[in-house]
């Protein structure tokens, strides 16, 4: 097995498609297939699971699949390292994180970064805290920051820690909750569920939902139009204006908190090693915007 078997089975495993990996590796749908099936000789086993309706991998195929990510992920640090020995650090993080804080905290950690490391690109993606949690599971991103440490067994960090607030443009009556319009915002499956145990302990009725939002600013304008209240982290900070109110379940502050998840093995990494002791200083109140 050579790199480009490897980046093959890559393209593959990604695309759950010959035709559209053959594309992305720049070759023909029947070299693409050949070369598969030299594979398939050479090792003595089946990638694919045959008379299945669309491309499906078998346990074997899956886990020569998954050794692929490994293995380029590995020859990728290698190449970097013994290039930056003789030119100053380099290198590549490849990195999800999720939407709020890629909007409202991460710019100005990733300048700081530029500033002190300019060698080293970073390759960014965002979106739900779950999604980016399965990117890592799948070898498809180096680090994680994510809105829960789903019970992460590798490396792991808690960055940072916000507390969750009832908001509304006016103070009202606490009984009166359930009667009044919420403008809900996507919070991820675990800030969900302690929300969902804070509201069930202090109401017998649903919420009333009146708007569902993606975004924090779209949420605090409709709040501050009076349109109705919402549950928020303190992402942004809010209006003096603004009635706040602390959420707690079993007597503690519900907490929006930040995690960076990343496998044992990029420890010994100097570029991810530099990354963290970033995050680690800005949890410390030691980057400034």
């Amino acid at each position: 097995m050579n790199e480009k078997d490897w980046l093959i089975l890559r393209a593959v495993w990604q695309h759950k498609n010959i035709t559209r990996a053959a594309e992305q590796l720049y070759t023909s749908q029947p070299a693409l297939s050949y070369r598969l099936r030299q594979m398939e000789r050479k090792l003595a086993i089946r990638l694919f699971v045959d008379g299945q309706k669309g491309l499906v991998f078998s346990a074997q195929g899956e886990y020569l699949a998954q050794h692929a990510l490994t293995v380029l992920r590995d020859l990728q640090q290698l190449k970097i390292t013994l290039h930056s020995m003789d030119q100053g650090q380099q290198g590549e993080i490849s990195l999800g994180v999720s939407s709020n804080y890629a909007a409202y905290r991460l710019p100005a950690l990733l300048s700081q970064f530029r500033q002190s490391h300019p060698g080293i690109r970073v390759n960014l993606m965002s979106g739900f805290s779950e999604e980016i949690f399965q990117k890592l599971l799948r070898n498809e991103i180096d680090m994680a920051l994510v809105k829960d440490d789903f019970n992460w067994k590798e490396g792991k960090h808690l960055v940072e820690e916000d507390d969750y607030f009832l908001v509304n443009r006016q103070d009202f009556d606490f009984a009166l909750l359930p009667q009044m319009p919420q403008i809900k915002i996507h919070h991820g499956a675990h800030v969900t569920q302690l929300i969902e145990r804070w509201w069930n302990a202090n109401f017998s009725h649903a919420p009333n939902i009146a708007m569902e939002v993606d975004k924090l600013e779209i949420c605090l304008a409709m709040v501050e139009h009076g349109l109705g209240y919402a549950i928020v982290a303190t992402y942004l900070p809010l209006a003096e204006h603004l009635y706040r109110r602390p959420i707690s379940v079993d007597g503690q502050t519900v907490k929006n908190c930040t995690w960076l998840l990343h496998r044992h093995t990029l420890n010994t990494s100097p570029v991810m090693q530099a990354f963290i002791h970033l995050l680690q200083t800005a949890q410390h109140g030691e980057i400034s915007s």
